[in-house]
């Protein structure tokens, strides 16, 4: 099962202690019941030192994949072309789409409204985790991708 978190809840994500709606997603995490996928180089540059650093940890404890930029350029291009997206991010669809992961935590709306719309995440369809309310999400949140296909 996997997630993919958005830039501008990855901060939040890595504060300590950690507030609620992210210590759902450490505890699965831990628990080694959920994944966190996450994109390195192109779109993903706007990751910084300590926050790629803290990915870096994820990964090497087993609980994070990266999928590189060259498997997502051209599928975020593809998407940015179509004319259908209402957000800035066809990086962070293309990422969902390449892993299949199912699941996002993020507060951009616009981003939002693509991950759940069919034409663009499906099959199943996008899901979006807002916090720990619907923490029932983080059990069933799909993903294709292997930890040894990254």
């Amino acid at each position: 099962m996997c997630i993919v978190i958005d830039t501008n809840k990855l901060a939040e994500f890595f504060e300590v202690p950690a507030r609620q709606d992210a210590a759902e997603i450490h505890k699965r995490l831990r628990r080694g019941s959920l994944m966190l996928v996450f994109g390195v180089g192109g779109g993903f540059g706007e990751i910084g030192g300590r926050l790629r650093r803290r990915l870096r940890d994820l990964q090497q404890a087993g609980r994070a994949m990266p999928v590189p930029a060259k498997e997502l350029d051209q599928d975020a291009r593809v998407l940015q072309g179509a004319g259908l997206l209402r957000s800035n991010d066809p990086h962070i669809l293309a990422l969902a789409r390449a892993s299949g992961a199912r699941l996002l935590y993020t507060a951009d709306q616009a981003l939002i409204g693509d991950f759940k719309d069919p034409h663009i995440v499906s099959d199943p369809r996008g899901k979006v985790y807002s916090g720990a309310g619907n923490a029932g999400l983080l059990d069933r949140a799909a993903c294709r991708r292997s930890n040894q296909a990254a």
